[in-house]
């Protein structure tokens, strides 16, 4: 055990962080469109959306099939098609062409995440699920931080060397997953090969009626729509503004060293608070966040408002998969991660649109205005429904407990 954790979780977490590492091509995906291809505005929005609506297709199957068939084959699956796909999006320039492409990045690239999530919960007891998900995140966030640094210096090279990194990138990690790792495909409980041939229609049919969960989805879907306008709107914005490349690189890199440097130490306070109090304090932080870029009309501005929603993404994230892991029972684990999944996907594919659309009817100052609303709605939303969300947790707590 290390930090309270099984090797089997540290072995999948090293995975993850060398794979964030070399994640950024989405980050930048939209000033490659508008930059180096002369793409137009409104078409880099659709052509982006794309990359988005083939998530959902990954997630829905992802979830349900680890549930099947095993963690650790849609992982290893979603990494090789992903790195495929992407060396294919490198050399195209004709935006029918790269929706196309990105489209299938997409769908290979969001294959491995509801398994991950479902895996972390079968390994990791519920007591400790909240440390795993946010340590999940701190890996997630140091590459998220590194990443931007890396791929600056790649794109002053060439902009295609910026996909073959992140191809090869995941290639090893799936090397790594097959030779080093192989003890982490034996799940420890529950194991998904074992269960019925039925078993995948009645985890559709339990999550799909599960209310509390649905609702939980919808709202996290609103506060989704506002995030990914960092790496949608907030660049394009900025670029209207006179900001350059470099300007947003370091935002970036601003928000993944903050939450490298104050996710580990929140740990603490969160485990106090529980994880419904953490997630309104966490929204309501990011609202302030976005009201604050709203006014904002310089670099200072938006690396102030990076800080305050950056601080509010810190009780977010890993906080709404733990909750998403103790409102699922132990037979669904997958399937419920792939629905949360798919609202984080849709996300993907509207923000870009949305964003593109409200900037160029406009202008930015009225995006962030609408994101604030959007994230008040939330706050308020999460809490009012928090009795049923713990209701329904202490019920799948009671369910594990009753068939062990």
């Amino acid at each position: 055990m290390i930090f309270g954790l099984s090797l089997l979780y540290w072995g999948l977490w090293l995975a993850i962080l060398i794979l964030w590492m070399g994640r950024f091509v989405t980050s930048f995906l939209s000033i490659y469109l508008v930059s180096a291809l002369r793409l137009d505005e409104g078409v880099v929005g659709t052509v982006v959306a794309m990359y988005g609506f083939g998530a959902i297709i990954g997630c829905l199957f992802g979830g349900a099939l680890s549930d099947r068939f095993g963690r650790q084959s849609m992982i290893i699956i979603g990494e090789i098609g992903a790195a495929a796909a992407l060396l294919v999006v490198s050399v195209l320039v004709d935006p029918v062409a790269l929706g196309a492409a990105l489209f299938v990045y997409g769908a290979f690239a969001s294959l491995p995440s509801p398994a991950i999530a479902a895996y972390i919960a079968d390994v990791v007891p519920p007591k400790r699920q909240q440390r795993a998900y946010v340590l999940q995140s701190w890996a997630i966030n140091f590459g998220y931080a590194i990443g931007p640094i890396v791929a600056n210096q790649l794109i002053k090279i060439s902009y295609s060397l910026m996909f073959y990194v992140e191809a090869a990138v995941m290639i090893a990690v799936t090397i790594l997953l097959i030779v080093f790792f192989r003890e982490v495909r034996h799940l420890t409980t529950s194991a998904p090969a074992a269960r019925p041939e039925g078993a995948m229609s009645r985890n559709w049919r339990r999550v799909l009626t599960d209310t509390p969960f649905l609702g939980f989805s919808l709202l996290m879907f609103g506060y989704f729509l506002v995030y990914f306008q960092s790496t949608s709107g907030l660049p394009i914005a900025m670029t209207d503004l006179g900001l350059g490349l470099g300007d947003y690189s370091v935002l970036l890199t601003i928000n993944g060293g903050m939450l490298c440097l104050l996710q580990i130490p929140a740990m603490k306070l969160f485990a106090r608070m529980g994880n419904s109090r953490v997630l309104v304090m966490g929204l309501a932080v990011t609202a302030i966040g976005y009201a604050v870029q709203a006014v904002a009309h310089s670099w200072g501005g938006f690396a102030i408002a990076v800080v305050l929603w950056t601080l509010g993404e810190l009780g977010t994230f890993p906080i709404a998969t733990t909750t998403v892991a103790a409102m699922a029972p132990a037979t669904a684990r997958g399937t419920y991660q792939g629905v949360y999944n798919v609202v984080w996907s849709v996300s993907i594919a509207l923000a870009p649109l949305i964003g593109g659309w409200v900037i160029g009817g406009f202008g930015g100052r009225m995006l962030w205005i609408a994101c604030t609303v959007v994230l008040v709605g939330v706050t308020v939303g999460l809490r009012v429904t928090k009795g049923s969300r713990d209701a329904a947790m202490a019920a799948a707590m009671g369910a594990e407990d009753d068939s062990q």
